[in-house]
């Protein structure tokens, strides 16, 4: 499903792409808040769970948002469904449960190194994209 979209050679390099920012951003953040060897040591787990922030999580999101959008139209409180806002707050848990165990840092230090990848994926998904169509990429 994921490469039935018009053009899926596009969607690779982007995948790539995303994954090396963040991958970048996710290896700063553990080098200047947990340690230069921690950094070090899990450069493999630190790509692994760049990817997974990029490509498994949104998917993993969208299907719980329209989750939370069914249950809420279903268990109606008031006139408007306040649910799916959970969507972000539920993102950044696995962000940072991942975070956690793949990279066996304490619970503080993930608190920040989620959030900081939290801020980034979110820079990442509304700034270039908007840049891409902005300068006129697009073929």
């Amino acid at each position: 499903m994921l490469f039935q979209i018009p053009e899926p050679l596009l969607f690779v390099l982007w995948l790539i792409l995303a994954t090396i920012i963040v991958t970048l951003i996710i290896y700063i953040a553990v080098l200047l808040i947990v340690s230069k060897t921690k950094a070090s040591d899990k450069k493999f787990l630190i790509l692994l769970l760049a990817l997974i922030c990029v490509l498994i999580i949104p998917i993993v999101l969208a299907a719980i948002d329209q989750v939370l959008g069914t249950v809420g139209d279903v268990i109606a409180f008031s006139g408007t469904n306040h649910l799916p806002r959970l969507t972000p707050i539920i993102g950044f848990l696995i962000i940072f449960i991942l975070t956690k165990y793949l990279l066996d840092i304490a619970w503080d230090h993930s608190v920040w190194v989620s959030l900081l990848t939290l801020f980034f994926l979110f820079l990442l998904y509304t700034l270039i994209p908007g840049l891409y169509d902005f300068l006129r990429f697009g073929l």
